[in-house]
């Protein structure tokens, strides 16, 4: 079964998330939706980015991004 996309907001949720995963020592990363050909230009409007981690540790991601942005 395909799991929902996690979706992060802002830079700063990106920086605390990925030291959140390096902290606990789970793999992962957050992929920014920006274009440093366009100068940093976003290209894609609803989320600065999203969470790619391996399936088996999508719920403690998802339960670590919930505690960051109050979801």
């Amino acid at each position: 079964m395909a799991r929902p996309p996690l979706y992060v907001n802002n830079e700063v949720e990106a920086n605390l998330l990925e030291a959140l995963l390096a902290a606990e020592g789970l793999p992962g990363f957050v992929k920014v939706y920006k274009d440093p050909a366009y100068r940093g230009a976003w290209t894609f409007n609803d989320a600065f980015g999203h969470v790619e981690c391996p399936p088996e540790f999508h719920d403690r991601v998802a339960a670590l991004l919930a505690g960051i942005s109050g979801r």
